[in-house]
């Protein structure tokens, strides 16, 4: 999501005759760690990450806007929601605080937004099932959620498309060595973003492709 602060500019020298948003920016930053750790119940995982903070253009200049991007996540609809509404809480009377004017204030806008990821129980057992028995116990992988990634598959078996029963699966694609290398001392295995993330390009195409077909012909209709 994209999150505007709008600004008064003037000198560097003369704060007083603007409203610097660089540091109504930043105090919304701070404000904005309160969602999860104030509001949300500790048991329900959400999160909000501020990913870029873009203002200013020059040392001696107080600009009249500053722009932020957020990423945010979370396990249920009611609590994406009401995570939601707070960051706009919070930003609106942060600006309100700071004594921007009522036409003036920061506003929010929800871009790249996707529902919440949701596996159908009796498809993901029949499918688990079916994994196992084509590539054994070794391969396959109870799913233990350890981060809070996102896709956009949960539109695909959405209300409006008629709710389609859903079956999300990741195919594991980083060498099994550097998890060992890991465990014994060695550097971390990369996460997704990082400059060194990277994969077995044939083995990881190969086993999504044979893990597809295999979810496929189990759910095919018999001949």
């Amino acid at each position: 999501m994209n999150l505007h602060v709008p600004g008064v500019g003037a000198h560097g020298a003369s704060p007083h005759q603007g409203r610097d948003p660089i540091y109504i920016a930043a105090q919304i930053v701070v404000g904005l760690q309160s969602i999860v750790s104030r509001e949300t119940n500790p048991l329900t995982p959400a999160v909000v990450t501020v990913g870029a903070f873009h203002a200013g253009t020059k040392h001696n200049i107080i600009g009249e806007g500053a722009d932020l991007q957020l990423t945010v996540r979370a396990n249920d609809t009611a609590t994406r929601e009401a995570t939601l509404a707070a960051i706009e809480r919070i930003a609106t009377n942060i600006g309100r605080a700071h004594g921007l004017a009522e036409d003036n204030l920061p506003t929010m806008e929800v871009v790249e937004g996707t529902g919440v990821t949701y596996n159908d129980p009796e498809l993901a057992r029949r499918l688990n099932a079916a994994m196992i028995a084509n590539f054994g116990e070794d391969v396959f992988q109870p799913y233990a959620q350890d981060g809070m990634g996102a896709e956009d598959f949960a539109e695909v078996v959405a209300e409006e498309f008629g709710s389609v029963p859903g079956y999300y699966f990741t195919v594991g694609g980083t060498p099994p060595e550097a998890f060992e290398a890991a465990a014994n001392g060695g550097p971390p295995v990369p996460s997704h973003h990082s400059p060194l993330f990277r994969i077995a390009p044939r083995e990881s195409v190969t086993m999504g492709t044979r893990a597809m077909v295999a979810a496929v012909l189990d759910l095919a209709p018999a001949q």
